[in-house]
């Protein structure tokens, strides 16, 4: 996927159920913080100032990831909105990127917490957001 994030996951015990197989719960944490980590972290938005809420997510979960399997979630932008950003995001073995184990499209929409309502994007995110825009990961 051009134009995207890969951000490693830390795999806990309890995202594996009994067959060794990573939960499909476990799949929209790992998504959350790839989410989290790339607003924060790479694209440094205050998050006590703005957030995304969450409007929809479609998961498509591909083929089951073993116990003992790197994790890292590669997420890019589909559409881009006045005040809605459509993220799709890869859940991937982080030593092979070939290897899809779930995709996902999250729809979330850029709330201003201080007013208490969606807003319009801060125009330096748009900007961020904008050059982020390219191939899809999920179809």
């Amino acid at each position: 996927m051009e134009n995207a994030f890969t951000i490693p996951i830390q795999t806990r015990m309890t995202d594996y159920d009994v067959l060794g197989h990573i939960n499909n719960v476990a799949y929209i944490n790992f998504m959350e913080i790839a989410r989290v980590t790339t607003f924060k972290e790479e694209l440094k938005v205050d998050l006590t100032q703005y957030s995304g809420l969450t409007a929809r997510t479609e998961v498509e979960y591909l083929k089951p990831a073993k116990w003992g399997t790197a994790i890292a979630v590669i997420m890019g932008v589909s559409d881009l909105g006045a005040k809605h950003i459509d993220l799709d995001l890869q859940v991937v073995n982080a030593d092979d990127h070939s290897q899809v184990f779930a995709q996902a499209k999250i729809c979330q929409v850029t709330f201003d917490i201080k007013a208490g309502k969606a807003c319009h994007h801060p125009e330096e995110l748009r900007e961020q957001l904008d050059s982020l825009m390219g191939e899809t990961a999920a179809a």
